[in-house]
């Protein structure tokens, strides 16, 4: 038996676990190569194999995803070509300025109605971050590796024992696709499942809030190159299940375009993960697998434009295009973090804005201020009053849409903490300072004020 040996090499263009994975499967296409262990924290890849290693080969196997094997020479040379810290950070901070003013320009012109960063995310939002992913060089690498992963369904099949339109990539595109629906809205109903339970029973929703903002000021980060989030969130156990189901469902080829897409759930990603954690935070089954669904849909041109992709990410302005995206990304993260502050009362998000409607609902009768609000799918409505110290108050709340997270309702200094039921909710108290009192979601992203004075 032929002696096992052992070779490092080093690999320029690694940045996540979706790149171990499809580097580990084509360099395992040569037979003589008996293990693969990755490490794109390292950019380096350690290989157990019999007899002649040819890198000629395995860099071929790869070039085209936009790797390349690196010798000695070149790794030395690939370093001093890697942007300084000085550089990301003074990017990140020129590319926040000009979106700031490009704010400020859009709010004092009045270019479109009602713009405000209150960190409401909602089915579009999702949508957008989705497409978002579908540029990012993880998606990117994550498409190629699954049409290469589904073209290998049909190596070793005779043309006649392939079921109609197998061979047409239109038709392993829609199944690949439906797939990842499924699955992701699937997962998504359950995390708003859970959610239901977390935020309702165990009051967890202000935790949830956290962790969302602290996966998208990571997943920002990450983005604008100032750090990379497979270092921060580990990715090992997610890539382990991913792996083990891969090798299962090539044993059934003429599903693998539907299996495959169905799995991609637990490839590491960093924009899945986030987007997981705002399904579980909406707190409900049906929002939930929405919200997934959405973001599947927008990670859909991965698919249908990888040769695209693939030379988008090699241009000069796809580093920047990314780098904004970062930051704004990072922006949404910070104002879910304010979110969260704002279910304890504390209020430091400089974009949030009230209803201009403040009174409409506030009025004396039997001695009490009365104020009317309804909770619809979309928040609070109105969200903004106005009431005099001193004076009962007497709060009708009409229930219209209370099974998301809207339907937990919190507000700090009145001691609320509780489940809205849907119809009439009566709160009563007597304001004895001035000042204001914020109410919100479980989740700190429908908001509101009765300021007192």
């Amino acid at each position: 038996m032929a002696k096992l040996k052992r070779t490092t090499i080093y690999i320029k263009g690694m940045h996540c676990p979706s790149c171990d994975i499809l580097i580990a499967d084509k360099f395992k296409e040569e037979k003589n190569i008996i293990e693969v262990k990755p490490d794109f924290k390292n950019q380096r890849v350690e290989i157990f194999y019999h007899g002649k290693l040819n890198k000629n080969i395995l860099n071929q196997k790869i070039k085209s995803f936009g790797y390349q094997i690196l010798d000695k020479k070149e790794r030395k040379i690939d370093d001093l070509g890697k942007e300084s810290l000085f550089k990301r950070i003074f990017d990140f901070i020129a590319i926040s300025v000009i979106l700031l003013i490009i704010y400020f320009f859009i709010k004092e012109l009045d270019l479109i109605s009602d713009f405000n960063l209150t960190g409401n995310v909602n089915y579009l939002t999702v949508f957008f971050i989705g497409l978002i992913a579908s540029v990012s060089t993880c998606m990117a690498t994550s498409g190629a590796l699954y049409l290469s992963l589904i073209d290998k369904s049909q190596i070793s099949r005779p043309k006649g024992d392939r079921p109609l339109g197998e061979n047409s990539n239109l038709s392993k595109a829609i199944f690949f696709s439906a797939g990842r629906i499924l699955s992701y809205g699937f997962f998504g109903f359950l995390a708003g499942l859970v959610g239901q339970v977390l935020t309702t029973n165990l009051k967890l929703g202000p935790v949830l809030t956290l962790l969302v903002a602290i996966f998208m000021i990571l997943l920002g980060l990450d983005m604008a190159r100032l750090l990379t989030i497979g270092k921060v969130i580990p990715t090992g156990f997610l890539k382990k299940i991913f792996e083990s189901l891969e090798e299962r469902i090539k044993k059934y080829p003429r599903k693998l375009p539907f299996l495959l897409g169905a799995i991609t759930y637990f490839l590491p990603c960093g924009f899945t993960q986030t987007v997981q954690v705002y399904a579980l935070g909406l707190a409900s089954p049906v929002m939930g697998a929405m919200i997934m669904i959405a973001f599947v849909i927008g990670t859909i041109p991965s698919l249908i434009l990888v040769g695209t992709i693939n030379k988008l990410v090699k241009s000069g302005a796809y580093l920047y295009f990314m780098k904004t995206m970062g930051v704004l990304v990072l922006l949404i993260g910070l104002i879910y973090f304010s979110n969260f502050l704002s279910i304890n009362g504390i209020n430091i998000n400089p974009f949030s804005s009230n209803s201009s409607n403040s009174n409409a609902n506030v009025r004396l009768v039997n001695g009490k201020q009365e104020v009317e609000m309804e909770v619809i799918s979309s928040g609070y409505q109105p969200n903004y009053f106005v009431v005099k110290k001193g004076v009962p108050v007497k709060w009708l709340i009409k229930g219209v849409n209370v099974f998301g997270c809207q339907g937990y309702f919190v507000v700090p200094k009145l001691g609320i903490s509780q489940t809205l039921q849907e119809g009439e909710n009566i709160f009563e108290f007597t304001p004895d300072k001035t000042g204001n009192i914020n109410f919100s979601c479980g989740m700190g992203m429908y908001r509101g004020i009765i300021e007192v004075k």
